[in-house]
């Protein structure tokens, strides 16, 4: 590794074209304790040929701990000369593929955001994981945990609590729109999906700050809060999530009223069957469209905005590969 790092470093400042910044980038492709190191160590390969199929790479699978993991450090500049600098859509690229050759090979693997599984999006510094590793309380725990404090005895509540509370009530928006739809479907696969991403939002737990989070393991409770409302009640800081709750489970129930309803219509009819599907569908649609009018998520239509933003980077991005200079001159 040492003599690969300075060929690469002789490479980058040769021709008096010196160049800011580190000559390679290193990450770590790692999955928890159990997993099988040859399929992990093959999906982080083809993963790599793939997303760094026109630059030098380097990996090496290490087993040295309880959990596999697969060390790979990538060239920056590529092998037209051209510097890469990964943005965090990059990253976020990097983890869906890396997931999805994972999933080729037998392994139960996502890459959702944070937001999406219920967690405070708000980084978390690596520093600050290993010391908790070692049994210690970082700075930044007791940082957070004394704000938490501070705001607990002033008897304000969190203003992150508002804007995580929105997120939430977003993401389970667009969730129980999604199992609405799956569950709808004539198709046994999408109507297992939805009974599978019923239990995901069910076992979501509830929005919790970082501060909250590191207040409570000072405290020695280890246990992250349940859901909103199995407690006794809803915070006002959670409402928006009660009222997504409660969309939702308007509209599924608008939803399975409008297919009784046709179902009872187009039963005596024998040569109904070749128009049904349409007709369903139809019906679907309008349901939806008028559950979406009645009751606005808050946030309206930030999941598809998301989804569009996504794609139109990753189309420039392969433009951008495509492209003779990418984020520099030539050499």
């Amino acid at each position: 590794m040492q003599i690969l790092a300075q060929d690469w470093q002789e490479w980058e400042m040769g021709d008096d074209a010196r160049r800011k910044g580190a000559t390679s980038i290193s990450m770590i492709l790692s999955m928890p304790a159990g997993t099988d190191p040859e399929r992990l160590r093959e999906a982080a390969l083809d993963f790599a040929r793939e997303e760094f199929a026109n630059r030098s790479w380097v990996a090496s699978l290490h087993v040295d701990r309880d959990h596999p993991h697969v060390h790979l450090t990538f060239a920056r500049r590529d092998h037209d000369g051209r510097r890469f600098h990964p943005s965090r859509d990059d990253l976020f690229r990097y983890r869906q593929r890396f997931a999805a050759k994972l999933r080729d090979r037998g392994i139960e693997a996502n890459a959702t955001p944070a937001r999406a599984r219920g967690i405070d999006p708000k980084h978390e510094p690596i520093a600050a994981k290993k010391v908790r590793e070692k049994g210690q309380v970082p700075r930044v725990d007791k940082s957070r945990a004394e704000r938490a404090r501070s705001f607990r005895d002033r008897g304000i509540p969190d203003p992150v609590n508002a804007v995580l509370a929105n997120q939430r009530a977003t993401v389970l928006t667009a969730y129980e729109r999604s199992i609405a739809e799956l569950s709808s479907s004539p198709s046994l696969a999408d109507q297992a999906i939805a009974k599978s991403l019923e239990k995901f939002v069910a076992s979501m737990p509830a929005p919790e700050p970082n501060s909250v989070r590191a207040d409570r393991l000072a405290r020695g409770e280890r246990d992250a809060p349940s859901q909103p409302g199995r407690d006794g009640g809803v915070t006002p800081a959670l409402d928006p999530v009660a009222a997504a709750l409660a969309r939702a489970k308007a509209m599924r129930e608008q939803i399975e009223a409008g297919k009784s309803d046709l179902s009872a219509r187009e039963q005596p009819q024998s040569g109904a069957n070749a128009e049904r599907p349409s007709g369903v569908s139809d019906r679907l649609r309008s349901l939806m469209d008028e559950a979406s009018r009645s009751a606005p998520a808050p946030e309206p239509g930030k999941a598809d905005d998301i989804m569009r933003q996504t794609q139109e980077r990753d189309r420039e991005q392969r433009e951008r590969d495509r492209a003779r200079d990418k984020d520099g001159p030539r050499r």
